[in-house]
């Protein structure tokens, strides 16, 4: 298998993506922002089709488009406070709407290949590119740890320590949305929203303190990732769609144990 060249980058660009993703989706998810997630990755396939039509690179332009998206879901997010989802269904409207007219333009099959993934087939700038952003999102997480955690628990505290939270928080989706557009080449547009939840859901399961539970969903998010691309490469099927498949496995199979997780905690706690 590793005989291949892409095969290679395969597996670098799936071992990347299994670090970051889980990063991103983390807070993402603490903050009950998942929806955001499926929102951005919906924009990222309308920016991979303006890109065919247009005849641009559909990874520049889903780049593009998801920035902008995100930042019209800050906007409307901090402009009426009380309805905050609004955004991100805006957003998610807008993107699949988009995405549906422009796909009567496209090469259906160039087009299909951002829907699940084709990460055999990432080339050298795309390499560099999730290379690029695993520095940064890795650099971020572990220089602001503390003020992260303290954004995600209280945000008026934060502020008071002097934290900049809306800082932070526009960092984190800016990072976001930087992870759902490289994504959708390489895993793909419809399936990043599920990888960015299923490990930290996974990983919750554990019931252990925060750093815990984000180291924890990144060995899930690597063993599913790896898995993944390794059985589809045996079996001849999409990678995006196996990873998320192993990452729903492990999901059913922590919860089949948690009440042994439970129960030995509580054991403990008594001992």
């Amino acid at each position: 298998m590793f005989q291949y060249k892409f095969m290679i980058i395969a597996f670098i660009v799936g071992a990347l993506l299994g670090v970051i993703i889980p990063l991103v989706g983390s807070t993402a998810v603490y903050k009950r922002l998942s929806n955001t997630g499926d929102a951005l990755a919906h924009t990222s396939l309308s920016g991979v089709a303006i890109g065919l039509v247009a005849g641009l690179n559909p990874l520049i332009t889903s780049l593009i488009m998801c920035l902008i998206s995100i930042l019209i879901i800050e906007f409307i997010r901090k402009k009426f406070s009380k309805y905050a989802e609004m955004g991100v269904a805006v957003v998610l409207s807008a993107g699949i709407g988009v995405a549906g007219i422009l796909t009567s333009y496209t090469n259906v099959s160039n087009f299909d290949s951002y829907l699940f993934g084709s990460i055999l087939l990432i080339d050298d700038t795309e390499l560099y590119l999730v290379i690029g952003l695993f520095v940064c999102v890795v650099l971020f997480y572990v220089l602001f740890d503390k003020q992260i955690l303290a954004t995600i628990y209280n945000e008026e505290e934060a502020k008071v320590q002097g934290i900049k939270v809306n800082l932070i928080n526009f960092t984190q989706s800016i990072l976001l949305a930087l992870t759902i557009a490289l994504s959708a080449k390489t895993i793909g547009s419809l399936i990043v929203s599920s990888l960015i939840v299923l490990p930290v859901a996974t990983a919750l399961q554990l019931k252990q303190s925060y750093k815990i539970t984000m180291f924890s969903s990144l060995i899930i998010s690597l063993v599913s990732t790896l898995t993944g691309i390794t059985c589809s490469y045996y079996l001849d099927i999409k990678p995006g769609a196996t990873i998320i498949i192993v990452s729903v496995i492990q999901l059913l199979i922590f919860l089949c144990i948690k009440p042994i997780i439970t129960y030995a905690q509580k054991r403990k706690s008594l001992a």
